[in-house]
């Protein structure tokens, strides 16, 4: 009977990090970039950068009690991609580096993620 509560306490612990499907508003724009993500701590700081169907649905995805939400927002090439490392220690840290597109062509890019509070982050690469 221990066991399996057990395994349900393991099943049920909260990953590192999430991708999570959000659109938020034009002014993470001016508020961010790849090096210098946003960081949403609670409900009412996400409010102001997206809009109240992103919020509704950031608050069924989002524990902000257990987890907060990362922002990346940037005007690259196409061909721009955020890629990230989760080094397994504990707590876990998770590195965020830019790899740079060989187009010419200016794109906005977002990547909203959200992570567990105990988690530690960085971003590499060109500032």
């Amino acid at each position: 009977m221990v066991a399996a509560g057990m395994v349900t306490g393991i099943a049920s612990a909260q990953k590192p990090i999430v991708s999570i499907k959000a659109a938020p508003e034009r002014i993470v724009f001016k508020n961010s970039a790849f090096n210098k993500p946003l960081v949403v701590k609670s409900k009412e700081e996400a409010a102001k950068y997206f809009g109240k169907e992103a919020v509704a649905s950031l608050v069924k995805t989002v524990d902000f009690k257990k987890q907060f939400v990362i922002v990346f927002a940037w005007r690259g090439s196409g061909g721009d991609q955020l890629n990230y490392t989760v080094a397994e220690t504990f707590p876990e840290q998770i590195s965020f580096s830019r790899q740079f597109g060989r187009t010419r062509d200016l794109r906005p890019h977002v990547k909203v993620f959200a992570l567990r509070s105990n988690v530690k982050w960085s971003v590499q690469g060109r500032k």
